[in-house]
């Protein structure tokens, strides 16, 4: 038995990851230590970015390695090996997708600038590791990474075998089945939009974006 989960940052993957975790007991949880990213080559244990022979036999040989009952999550990205991709076509995966775009963008700046991406209900920190009045230069390295990335899944899901899609807003729905992530950006889009120091220049990236996006 397996359960793997593929999406895109900060839209509910690690959450949905651990729920599938606690409710099947019988897989192994790959790293979960990194949020189950077992196949994300941007850790020191892996061969240097760039270095795409090398990424490829590692994933290949961690393709090799996986236990007959395994969950684990993986990321659309531009250092992810291809052989991990032909793998997980084979097999039926849940996508995780999530609704509020601008939400999930506003999230994965927030993310970076904390280094922070996970919370359970139990730590004592602020939700989201910001400080009390900090704010942030949203950087456009940041918004363009999040662009490749959703928009490679899209052209990839033609290609998966969806046993089930899961969207960001549904979570709160999610029956409680032990310890499990909560939201850290609890607060609306407005609230949070002013924690960007550029926030006109952010918004003009991603209105030109979406309406890429939506024709």
């Amino acid at each position: 038995m397996h359960k793997i989960i593929v999406g895109t940052p900060r839209s509910g993957t690690s959450f949905v990851t651990k729920w599938y975790a606690n409710e099947y007991p019988q897989c192994t949880p790959m790293n979960e230590k990194r949020l189950f990213e077992h196949f994300e080559p941007d850790y020191a244990d892996w061969p240097d970015l760039g270095d795409v022979e090398g990424i490829d036999k590692e994933t290949q040989k961690r393709i090799n390695e996986l236990p007959k009952n395994y969950i684990f999550k993986m990321h659309s990205g531009p250092d992810m090996s291809k052989y991990i991709w032909e793998y997980v076509y084979d097999k039926p995966i849940i996508l995780v997708k999530r609704k509020d775009l601008l939400g999930q963008f506003i999230s994965y700046g927030i993310g970076w600038t904390t280094f922070k991406w996970y919370q359970y209900a139990d730590w004592k920190m602020p939700l989201a590791g910001l400080k009390e009045g900090q704010t942030f230069d949203y950087k456009k390295e940041w918004f363009d990474n999040l662009v490749w990335r959703i928009e490679d899944l899209k052209k990839r899901e033609n290609k998966l075998n969806i046993e089930r899609t899961v969207w960001f807003e549904d979570l709160p729905n999610f029956p409680n089945n032990g310890e499990i992530m909560i939201r850290q950006n609890p607060k609306s889009n407005d609230e949070k939009l002013r924690l960007i120091n550029n926030k006109e220049e952010f918004l003009k990236w991603f209105k030109d974006w979406v309406g890429e996006w939506k024709a």
